[in-house]
């Protein structure tokens, strides 16, 4: 199959050009065409993707872009039905992971993935997904015309709590059970859970957390559409001692969804869930666990560290971000040599 590779890079140039390496030594049969999405961070990282010039598409040059404005543009020159988006500190494994892709196709699985409107622009949420271009380009004309934040769901290359996955509803026990182990959670929760999930007939539903896009602009959408149509709940924020970052998020479910919906016609659920962040060796853990499509997450580049210095939270959560950037540059230290770029 043909696929379209989007790799955001944003002063990470390091892990852009390792995930780069690995896609292309890791396509397999496929038709693949890679265009990394540089947001001309001015750090002299971009040096690092030398070594693939034949990925690097124009982009504007007179200031430092924000991801809306390098995805708008990147998708103009998306020519495939299928398009990728490892995030910049993501990347291949071994060779199947579009094997992996291929097959969900093949089974008539819906693409879809995050877009959200920002003051930048609208961009697609980089977080190793599948999106069908169609589907994609549809919903941000809706999302231009109706609201400026909204999310659709996507097929994440993990299982889990990741943001914006979509999960099988046969995974459900599995899921529901694995909250124990993450989280304190009420039996009359799980039960709620898996009423709503099973009375469906829809093969998975999505989940999301708010860390990657930014406390503010998951607050600011709050406050613009919290007591209207999005009818969105609170969050709490807790900083625990053992620096466990906990977003509890309680939406009801399906209104998280509303304009999706109304823009596709398709019938799909927001199951409430809780995510945590777990800087030391829990993350190590989660890290670097094998996923059996091939694919592995590195939490922690400093893409979105950057965004959220910006925000209110700075001064609360600044230890967190601290330990989870050095954490990362302990993750990439410990890398073969050959494979440092």
């Amino acid at each position: 199959m043909r696929f379209t590779i989007l790799v955001p890079h944003y002063k990470a140039g390091k892990i852009t050009a390792h995930c780069l390496s690995k896609i292309h030594k890791y396509k397999g049969k496929h038709d693949i065409r890679v265009i990394v999405i540089d947001n001309n961070p001015g750090d002299g990282s971009i040096a690092y993707l030398r070594p693939f010039p034949h990925d690097l598409i124009s982009y504007p040059k007179d200031k430092l872009q924000s991801h809306g404005i390098a995805f708008d543009y990147a998708m103009d020159h998306v020519d495939t039905e299928w398009f990728i988006t490892p995030e910049s500190d993501s990347f291949p494994t071994h060779e199947g992971w579009l094997d992996y892709y291929e097959r969900l196709i093949k089974e008539g699985y819906d693409g879809g993935g995050s877009l959200l409107k920002l003051s930048g622009g609208t961009y697609v949420h980089p977080c190793g997904a599948l999106y069908k271009t169609a589907d994609w380009k549809a919903a941000k004309r809706y999302c231009d015309d109706e609201q400026p934040y909204i999310y659709f769901p996507n097929m994440a290359m993990r299982e889990g709590f990741a943001c914006h996955t979509m999960i099988r509803t046969d995974k459900v026990e599995k899921i529901i059970s694995s909250m124990d182990d993450y989280f304190d959670v009420a039996e009359d929760y799980k039960g709620k859970t898996r009423e709503q999930i099973m009375d469906r007939a829809n093969h998975y539903f999505p989940c999301t957390q708010p860390f990657h896009n930014g406390m503010g602009h998951l607050n600011e959408s709050i406050k613009s559409y919290g007591d209207r149509d999005m009818n969105l709940g609170p969050i709490d924020v807790m900083l625990k001692k053992n620096m466990q970052l906990v977003y509890r998020i309680g939406y009801e479910p399906g209104q998280w969804l509303s304009y999706w919906l109304k823009a596709t016609g398709r019938k799909i659920f927001y199951v409430p869930t809780q995510i945590q962040w777990m800087p030391g060796r829990e993350m190590q853990q989660q890290a670097f666990t094998s996923m059996e499509n091939g694919f592995t997450h590195i939490w922690g580049v400093s893409s979105y560290y950057d965004k959220f210095k910006t925000q209110d939270e700075t001064e609360e959560f600044g230890d967190v971000i601290t330990e989870k950037r050095n954490f990362m540059n302990r993750l990439y230290a410990e890398l073969p040599i050959e494979e440092q770029i």
